[in-house]
């Protein structure tokens, strides 16, 4: 075969042409960087098998949600509707328990009761907490690790029955003129509840650049729960007995439930505070969707101390004000907190018995949040869209074990019983403000991830930041949870658990010796010296990491 003429060879080294042969220099230099583009990065997963394996893991939270929830709920439903003692057997009333509760009026009165107490705690953690939060910020690192620590202690103050006691025992002891009302409550829980909103708002405001949006989010979600929560109070108004008029909504549920004389009547009153919390966690979960919350965890920028010290004094007397607020309505129980009962009381079974149960409820409902926050906000089966997955839960985002207690006692009486004695673990199977907070972890510390993998971070390497980052972020949950499933006192008390820690208070207040109040065991310092020292490592360690976001990323 012939080749033209200067076929496989060089071309001639001619000035009359466009191109001349240039000799090579060694070394060569390195390609410019838009010569040859970086191979397309391979993802581990196809999109299909992503959305498949999430769709996949949301099975079980699901089938937690359809087992600890949705049938208790039907259950729930059926029981309004009927009449007669104990919790089988019932007469078909339709719709008579309903009318019954119009008749009285007795279940509105209770949630008008609650309207202002509410308003005060709404007030705490969604207005004074961002506005402390706010001014926290701008005083500069040294002044956030001081507040993150204080606030943090005084969040860990969750102790309902303890803390109602001890400030009736001091009530009486102070001989005070004023009588307690339930406006009492609020002021109580104050500690917890900005304590709570403080650190929620500093985590929205990390970082430089406007963060108008996380704060509004935060606020506003925080707003939302503490509003759930108020229609749900039940240690102060057990204990207190306020207000006498009108009981609020979960003591005549108890009431109703408990006796077993009024099932019915006691069942449809939780059918109304359902649809009212149901509203409510709709109303949050939209907002979490729409606003695109996203929680990441990162290194903490580095600040010189001195940088806003101007800020730092007014800050810091502002903090030393709400602190001095907020340990006067502690100071009873933190001076009584050693405290035990007249009668010799094992503490080390007290405790066994009253935070040994929980340790179950708390390891499955703990695992089932996270296996779905990490299937919605890490594999993202519907892709940006995948938040709006969480709307089928949200529902029960804020049911507490009241409203449901006639479907999870029958769950754990004999046939035909309706007095239960025994310590049983809190039936909510699964945490669902856990499964949005491990959401939106999930999603901040994902898009983390695909962003280190595209700047050349080894895959491995960016999984184990993944982990390292969430590890930490799951025992804080899991310290929170146990401590609200301890602190449960309508599931204790449904239970006739009167032996334990609750039981023991309560004998202690109706008994009242104010040395022996008993107050000690509602937190024991076996327990809380631990928790406390957990709280404070993860304040100066974990809590200065996170960030939450809203928006697109």
């Amino acid at each position: 075969m012939a080749l033209p003429p200067g076929a496989g060879t060089p071309p001639p080294d001619d000035a009359t042409l466009s191109f001349q042969q240039v000799q090579p220099r060694w070394p060569l230099p390195p390609p410019p960087a838009t010569q040859f583009p970086p191979p397309p990065q391979v993802q581990p997963r196809s999109d299909a098998a992503r959305g498949a394996g999430g769709f996949t893991l949301l099975l079980i939270p699901l089938a937690a949600l359809v087992i600890a929830y949705v049938l208790p709920t039907i259950r729930t439903v059926q029981l309004s509707t009927q009449a007669g003692i104990g919790l089988d057997g019932l007469d078909d009333v339709g719709g008579a328990n309903y009318d019954r509760i119009a008749e009285e009026g007795l279940f509105w009165d209770g949630v008008a009761h609650l309207l202002g107490p509410t308003g005060l705690l709404v007030l705490g953690g969604a207005v004074i907490a961002p506005m402390l939060a706010l001014l926290i910020h701008r005083a500069g690192p040294a002044v956030r690790a001081v507040s993150r620590v204080a606030w943090t202690l005084a969040a860990l103050s969750f102790a309902p029955a303890a803390l109602t006691t001890a400030w009736l025992i001091e009530r009486v002891v102070s001989e005070r003129d004023t009588e307690a009302t339930v406006y009492d409550w609020p002021l109580l829980v104050s500690g917890v509840v900005i304590g709570t909103g403080v650190l929620a708002c500093l985590a929205a405001l990390r970082g430089e650049g406007r963060r108008t949006g996380a704060l509004a989010a935060t606020a506003g979600l925080t707003a939302i729960a503490l509003a759930a929560v108020a229609l749900q109070t039940f240690a102060y108004g057990t204990i207190s007995g306020l207000p006498a008029e009108a009981p609020v909504p979960l003591r005549q549920v108890f009431e109703g439930v408990r006796t077993g004389l009024d099932v019915g009547l006691g069942t449809a009153k939780s059918v109304l505070l359902l649809v009212i919390l149901a509203v409510l966690g709709i109303g949050a979960a939209v907002l979490f969707a729409a606003a695109r919350v996203r929680i990441d965890a990162e290194p903490e920028p580095t600040e010189p101390a001195s940088a806003r010290a101007a800020a730092a004094i007014p800050a810091l007397a502002v903090l030393l004000i709400a602190l001095a607020a907020v340990g006067y309505f502690l100071l009873p129980w933190l001076t009584r907190i050693g405290e035990g009962a007249a009668q010799p009381v094992d503490q080390w079974f007290l405790i066994r018995r009253t935070w040994g149960p929980p340790l179950v409820t708390t390891g499955i409902a703990l695992l089932a949040a996270a296996a779905g926050g990490f299937a919605v906000g890490a594999l993202r089966p519907l892709g940006d869209a995948s938040r709006w997955l969480l709307l089928p839960f949200a529902p029960w985002l804020f049911v507490g074990t009241g409203p449901l207690a006639a479907a999870h006692l029958q769950a754990v009486a004999d046939e035909g019983e309706w007095v239960v004695i025994g310590s049983f673990p809190p039936r909510a199977w699964i945490a669902i403000p856990l499964l949005f907070l491990f959401t939106a972890l999930c999603w901040g510390l994902e898009d983390r991830r695909r962003a280190a993998v595209e700047h050349g971070v080894p895959r491995g390497a960016a999984k184990g930041a993944f982990l390292k980052a969430a590890l930490p972020f799951a025992l804080l949950a899991a310290m929170v949870l146990l401590l609200v499933h301890v602190q449960d006192l309508f599931w204790s008390q449904l239970t006739y658990q009167d032996m334990l820690s609750s039981g023991v208070m309560v004998h202690a207040l109706a008994n009242l010796e104010f040395e022996d109040s008993g107050v000690g065991y509602g937190f024991p310092l076996p327990v809380l010296i631990p928790y406390a020292l957990a709280a404070v490592a993860l304040a100066v360690w974990y809590l200065p990491r996170l960030a939450v976001r809203t928006g697109r990323p």
